[in-house]
């Protein structure tokens, strides 16, 4: 067991280092508007240079997909939104393509067991900003799919840690 001397030491070295690192969720929700594709920016801390270590994503699923165009009972619902991440002080991209969000977020849909976040690292700079493009436009029919589009709400959080600079 600890003594009190003990855990007042452990807190005050916890405030001493929370001084030059620190947890840090940025979250956001946003509405991809159904058969558009867009962007938003999202502005980082002038604290310091923000370390993005992984991040959850929840979307609904208000579009519908109807697998035999003659037979209603085929349809079911489904997102169909796909993402991009860039920094815009870097200009730069962190995938080659928008990606499917089924295939990177967890929990993806409240009907999903939840996984936990999915690691995924870059350093923003101070003050940078967060860019995230959206597409929410039908797929391509492959099979004489049936496509009915509609606005998908997407919450995401991204966590880290930020390094205050503190001069």
């Amino acid at each position: 067991m600890a003594t009190h001397a003990e855990i007042t030491a452990k807190v005050e070295d916890y405030k001493q280092s929370q001084k030059y690192e620190k947890t840090f969720d940025l979250v956001r929700s946003f509405v991809a508007e159904a058969g558009k594709a867009d962007s938003f920016t999202i502005p980082l801390t002038n604290e310091g240079p923000f370390v993005q270590e992984s991040y959850n994503i929840r979307v609904s699923q208000n579009s519908t997909v109807q697998s035999d165009p003659d037979d209603p009972s085929t349809k079911k619902n489904f997102c169909a939104v796909k993402l991009k991440f860039k920094s815009q002080a870097a200009g730069n991209s962190q995938s080659s393509d928008f990606v499917p969000v089924q295939l990177i977020a967890t929990p993806c849909h409240d009907d999903f067991p939840r996984y936990g976040a999915r690691p995924f690292f870059y350093v923003y700079p101070k003050g940078d900003a967060l860019i995230i493009d959206y597409d929410n436009r039908a797929p391509e029919s492959i099979n004489g799919e049936i496509y009915d589009m509609k606005a998908e709400t997407v919450d995401i959080c991204f966590n880290g840690k930020i390094y205050p600079l503190n001069d």
